[in-house]
């Protein structure tokens, strides 16, 4: 009896040595990088110790892409932020880190808005300013020299701990403020009206011109403070035509038929001969000229067939025959 309970006994100690044998040793995680080691001993250095504690106990349960990733930059908070918000939670610890070997040229190219992938399954960084070397992601500044970057683990210092639930909004805009209090223009001209009557009358050029003057889209407040009162005289589209491939000469013939002050058909019309009206134009001056009858006025030589195509309280439009010219001694010095 005492041989079979040895034998037994044996039996059971071959099975379980066969076993243990057959069981495959368990696996441990590889050891992180050196880079990120390297990068570890780097933050306790130079002072960002809670990080690099942080990092050193969280380490070998980061989820990186891969086991032999070495792409990574680390946002950094500085201890007194720990000490005042407490150790962060695993998804926030991962926000500050990035799969990504983000330079400090690669971080100042991205503009404002742009969205940085993290370690975080659901979230990601936002840049939220960046200008003149500066930049600040959710609403956090970030270092501009890094703490740390061997060309595969980099380690910015930033100001405190991202924001987990962080979103842009539309008010959300940490660019300066510039002291100067710009115009608000408008999406509509105030010559829109003024233009459609010169565009249905075969004067489009024209109309172009005073689609184009950036003064009609001030707000009404603003146009009726800064409104000035002008006279157009406006020549045929056909008339225009031989100035459309020359370019240079496009604002000496718009100014040239512009005048900084109301003249109505009223005031043409008694308007002794030879009446020079100011131009915007430096040393040029319109002249208004009549024939014997008094029926045809001129404006330097131009006739003007159609008086007041358009009147407002701040402007008029007259439609003339032809391009006010400039005398051949003007040309050359303008």
């Amino acid at each position: 009896m005492a041989s079979l309970r040895i034998l037994h006994l044996l039996f059971l100690l071959a099975l379980y040595i066969l076993s243990a044998v057959a069981q495959p040793p368990s696996s441990s995680p590889p050891p992180p990088p050196q880079s990120l080691v390297n990068a570890v001993e780097t933050l306790a250095n130079s002072g960002f110790t809670s990080m690099s504690l942080t990092l050193q106990i969280n380490a070998l349960t980061l989820p990186f892409p891969s086991a032999t990733t070495t792409a990574l930059t680390i946002f950094s908070p500085p201890d007194a932020a720990f000490s005042s918000s407490g150790q962060p939670s695993l998804p926030l610890l991962l926000l500050h880190l990035s799969p990504l070997s983000l330079s400090p040229a690669s971080l100042l190219s991205f503009p404002f808005s742009s969205t940085i992938p993290s370690l975080s399954p659901s979230k990601h960084l936002i840049v939220t300013f960046n200008q003149a070397g500066k930049i600040t992601i959710n609403n956090v500044a970030v270092s501009e020299i890094p703490i740390f970057d061997d060309g595969f683990v980099i380690v910015y210092a930033i100001d405190n701990f991202f924001d987990l639930n962080f979103a842009l909004t539309d008010s959300t805009n940490s660019y300066p403020k510039f002291p100067v209090q710009c115009l608000k223009l408008e999406s509509i001209s105030h010559f829109k009206e003024a233009s459609g009557v010169l565009k249905s009358r075969g004067h489009a050029i024209m109309a172009a011109f005073l689609d184009l003057q950036l003064l009609g889209f001030l707000n009404h407040q603003q146009f009726t403070e800064n409104a000035m009162k002008w006279t157009v005289f406006a020549p045929l589209d056909e008339d225009l035509l031989q100035y459309s491939e020359n370019f240079p000469e496009y604002f000496s013939v718009f100014m040239r038929h512009m005048v900084p002050c109301k003249v109505d058909w009223g005031d043409l019309d008694e308007m002794e001969n030879d009446t020079a009206v100011s131009n915007n134009v430096k040393g040029f001056t319109l002249k208004i000229t009549k024939d014997e009858d008094g029926e045809s006025v001129m404006v330097n030589g131009v006739e003007i067939t159609f008086a007041n195509m358009y009147d407002s309280e701040w402007l008029v439009v007259h439609g003339i025959r032809g391009v006010i010219p400039l005398p051949q001694s003007f040309e050359e010095d303008y």
